[in-house]
């Protein structure tokens, strides 16, 4: 009883200090004596958020008698339901400050600001009559919704088309929201992205225009619709486009097959030369086929990087077919199953996912090679999950091995799941035998995720013994990334990471750091930001240990006005480096640096240009360049001709180091250009000073490409939706049947 007491007490005490920083004052002469009068107190106000109870506490004010019974009465004036005794009265209470208490209970549609919700009428017998009015201050909760007008739309190529929408702001609040849309490589979106300003559950209509480019491939392509407000991504939807080619034959199925020749050419050397194979399009209704083949003609003189400017790229052929509920992938091809049973797995050999209502499945088989000729080894492992409930139950078996750049080797049997435990938040955990080229060991794997309308977290601790000799990314990990979106627009996001690893080289291998980041929304266009973080990093091997850590701080701004943008930012900090010898010799350098960025940028139909710069300064000893700067120039995919078929890329970066030593200039050219008969041409030319031949020059080494696509008919169409139009006069939903001919 005593402790009851005292909890009560103290309940009574914290609640009357909260009062006392918002008790109601009188206006200075009113006697709460006098007889028949009716006062006005100033408010009291609460913070809340929508669908909420709150406590509010009502002091009674100081100008009512001590040694008087005050009576009240709480009056409900707005949406807020009152629970609680509404009416009763106060004994007397020297030295202390007498409380109303009641709770409020605000709907989940109550609009952000002040609400007034209840007036408390206190009085003492015989005397005068004073009015609290009590608000909420209900925090702004953003948020938005948006429907496509059509959710599929066929299209031609070299044609635009126009994508509507009908836009809710389903906040609480009157809120700016910009529609932007995400398309794939080479469509063009005219115009700036529209802005809406809107009323709490407003709504507006509005439509985005696009074009699609000549040499787009038949087939399915997906858009997404992603409304922004201040403070980051508020809704988003998926339409379908299905481009067709009123040529091609209209009856079929006709994946595009594009075949074509690339050869790289400098001011010396010999041509290198590759012919390339793509093939992508709808085989069936469900099924979708997608490959690349590139393959040099002479290995002796080839030059990934140059075929790789004007996109190809060697020695990685494959084919997918895939559906909505599977995939599977023959040739170059990778698999991540976990922490614990392998990650990285990447060769040439076959792999399939599939995930199905009540089960799924990963697979792969190969050998880890990638390009070149194979030294043996093997990747072949499986996992299987099974729902229970509302969570899986998962078991895994791999075996695995990698004489590349030293032997890695794998044998791994786990069994993991994971489950749902409300509020957006998932638990997962595996537990696996893991036996390695050193030894044998059991690893586990724990993790919590959780995401939620105003945050995001991922928690993460791993154990893998034999850690990346044995296809783990590390040995020990602890981990953990978080978001939350804080009222006023404020976004705060940090991360937290240590881990711990060896290999044939080093006995071990340790890394930490964190990082936090406040941001908050000046308005729905600009956002500024405070970005901290540190870093360490210490190997210990047989010529002694070796570390380098870093901290920092800056700050950054961005901002979007139409088709204009402009980020900035500048960090400082401590760069610091150790290096203990086998010897004895030990080294300790710390040094500051500093660095400065900034963009302005403007995205158009016309074309995407850019003008950065950059500037670092560091501290000698630290191991980076003392001064350096880059200043460059750059626009990409301008239209050179009417309809966006010849399109020009261009860029010019200045790296210069303040006299330190010569500057240097990177030059690039780019051209995408149809050429008549079905041909297409790519063109990349560049001359880049970090580059050089055996003489130490850099040449312009230009790269080009030929291509010709054609539609390879498969299969028959099948009509999507079969049925008949008619006429509902009486508004029924059905089909009336036909009169009867008499």
């Amino acid at each position: 009883m005593r402790r009851s007491a005292l909890l009560l007490a103290a309940f009574c005490a914290g609640g009357a200090a909260a009062a006392r920083a918002q008790t109601p004052s009188l206006a200075p002469g009113v006697d709460t004596l006098r007889p028949g009068s009716v006062e006005a107190a100033s408010a009291v106000r609460v913070a809340a958020e929508p669908r909420s109870f709150r406590i509010v506490t009502v002091p009674v004010p100081a100008a009512f008698p001590a040694d008087r019974e005050v009576r009240f009465e709480i009056v409900s004036v707005g949406p807020a339901a009152i629970l609680g005794t509404r009416s009763g009265a106060l004994p007397p209470a020297r030295g202390e400050v007498r409380v109303v208490v009641f709770t409020a209970g605000l709907p989940a549609r109550a609009r952000a600001g002040a609400t007034p919700i209840a007036r408390v009428r206190l009085s003492v017998p015989g005397g005068a009559t004073v009015e609290v009015p009590v608000e909420l201050d209900v925090a702004r909760v953003p948020g938005a919704g948006v429907r496509l007008t059509r959710g599929l739309v066929a299209v031609h190529r070299g044609t635009r088309f126009s994508l509507g929408y009908l836009l809710t702001n389903t906040g609480n609040a009157p809120d700016s929201l910009d529609v932007g849309l995400t398309a794939p490589s080479g469509w063009q979106v005219q115009g700036p992205a529209p802005r809406h300003t809107l009323e709490a559950d407003g709504t507006a209509e509005g439509a985005i225009t696009v074009t699609v480019p000549e040499g787009t491939a038949t087939g399915a392509a997906r858009l997404r619709l992603v409304v922004r407000g201040s403070g980051g991504e508020r809704a988003r939807a998926d339409a379908v486009i299905e481009v067709v080619d009123p040529d091609a034959v209209g009856a079929t199925y006709a994946p595009r097959l594009t075949g074509g020749i690339a050869t790289v050419v400098g001011d010396t050397g010999p041509v290198r030369a590759a012919i390339g194979f793509s093939l992508d399009g709808q085989l069936s209704d469900r099924l979708r086929v997608n490959g690349r083949l590139v393959q040099e003609l002479d290995s002796r003189h080839l030059d990934t990087r140059g075929l790789g400017r004007v996109g190809y790229f060697p020695g990685a052929p494959y084919v997918t077919l895939a559906s909505d509920r599977w995939q599977a992938t023959g040739g170059t091809t990778g698999v991540v199953f976990s922490d614990l049973t392998g990650v990285n797995l990447w060769g040439k050999g076959a792999s399939f996912a599939g995930g199905f209502d009540r089960w799924r499945l990963t697979a792969l088989g190969g050998r880890p090679v990638v390009g070149g000729s194979g030294n043996g080894g093997r990747l072949l492992g499986t996992q299987v999950g099974w729902r229970v409930g509302g969570g899986w139950v998962n078991a895994a078996a791999t075996d695995l091995e990698d004489p590349q750049g030293g032997t890695r080797r794998l044998q791994a049997i786990a069994l993991g799941g994971s489950a749902p435990i409300g509020g957006g938040t998932t638990v997962a955990a595996e537990l696996a035998n893991r036996r390695f080229a050193a030894g044998e060991g059991l690893g586990w794997l724990m993790e919590l995720h959780r995401e939620a309308e105003s945050d995001h977290l991922l928690l993460r601790y791993v154990h893998a013994p034999g850690g990346s000799g044995a296809f783990a990314r590390v040995r020990n990990e602890v981990s953990g990334f978080g978001t939350r979106a804080l009222a006023g627009g404020v976004l705060l996001s940090g991360s937290y990471w240590r881990s711990d690893d060896e290999n044939a080289a080093f006995s071990r291998l340790h890394s930490s750091g964190w990082s936090l980041s406040p941001q908050i929304a000046v308005d729905s266009n600009t956002t500024a930001g405070i970005e901290a973080r540190g870093t360490s990093f210490d190997a210990t091997g047989a010529s002694g240990t070796f570390g380098n850590a870093e901290r920092m701080v800056g700050v950054v701004v961005d901002s979007r006005l139409g088709s204009l943008y402009v980020s900035g930012g500048t960090s400082i900090g401590r760069a610091a480096r150790t290096a203990v010898t086998q010897s004895g010799f030990a080294s300790t350098v710390e040094a500051g640096r500093a660095t400065y960025r900034g963009l302005v940028g403007w995205a158009s139909g016309r074309g995407n240009f850019q003008v950065s710069g950059n500037v670092e300064q560091n501290g000698a000893g630290t191991g980076l360049l003392p001064r350096q700067y880059i200043v460059g120039l750059q626009a990409d995919r301008v239209p050179l001709r009417r309809g966006g078929a010849v399109l020009l890329n261009a860029a010019v970066q200045r790296y210069g180091w303040f006299g330190d030593r010569p500057g240097a200039n990177l030059v690039r050219l780019g051209l995408t250009a149809p050429l008549g008969l079905g041909l297409f041409l790519t063109a990349d030319v560049e001359r880049n000073p970090f580059v050089v031949d055996a003489g130490g020059a850099s040449r312009w080494i230009v790269a080009l490409k030929m291509e010709r696509a054609v539609q390879v008919p498969v299969a028959a169409l099948r009509p999507a939706v079969q049925g008949v139009v008619y006429e509902d006069r009486n508004a029924n939903g059905r089909r009336a049947a036909a009169p009867r001919r008499s």
